[in-house]
């Protein structure tokens, strides 16, 4: 097949109706962006500007459908992610995800400063098939939420 005064690079733009030979839009200009201190990243909830549908924790993600704020994960060795779960705060599901660090070892920070120290009391058994050992994960991360959100009560009862 015989193309007719246009290259094959071409063909591609038009089929992802990309022009690359065009200026970005404006609200891609990164002049503009920090001038406006958001991140312009254009997918990532955990920088930039906040609002009621964003979070400033990492690995967290809010599900505008369900009004509610969900977390996963996926170890290292593991082409697999673990379900976390869904939760109505985003700081229970900064909990649950702070749990999957923890458990799958992974060498990122923490959301809360105080999260190793809390799981270490609740140890889960080395050498575990995958299927067990995710959901342990995720049984483990339910636990730290349901453990915030019941110290928040106890706060809030307490003023």
């Amino acid at each position: 097949m015989r193309l007719h005064g246009s290259s094959v690079l071409e063909i591609n733009y038009k089929l992802r109706n990309i022009d690359l030979n065009k200026e970005p839009p404006p609200a891609w200009d990164t002049d503009e962006c920090a001038s406006s201190g958001s991140s312009c990243t254009g997918g990532s909830n955990n920088g930039g500007s906040l609002d009621s549908s964003t979070a400033q924790f990492r690995g967290v993600r809010h599900r505008r459908e369900l009004n509610k704020w969900v977390t996963e994960i996926r170890p290292t060795s593991q082409k697999r992610k673990i379900w976390l779960g869904t939760y109505e705060t985003p700081q229970e599901a900064a909990r649950a995800y702070d749990a999957g660090i923890f458990y799958t070892k992974k060498k990122i920070p923490y959301n809360f400063e105080d999260s190793p120290h809390q799981l270490r009391n609740h140890p889960i058994p080395t050498e575990l098939p995958w299927e067990n050992f995710a959901a342990l994960v995720k049984q483990r991360a339910t636990s730290a939420a349901k453990r915030h959100r019941a110290n928040v009560q106890d706060q809030a009862t307490a003023q």
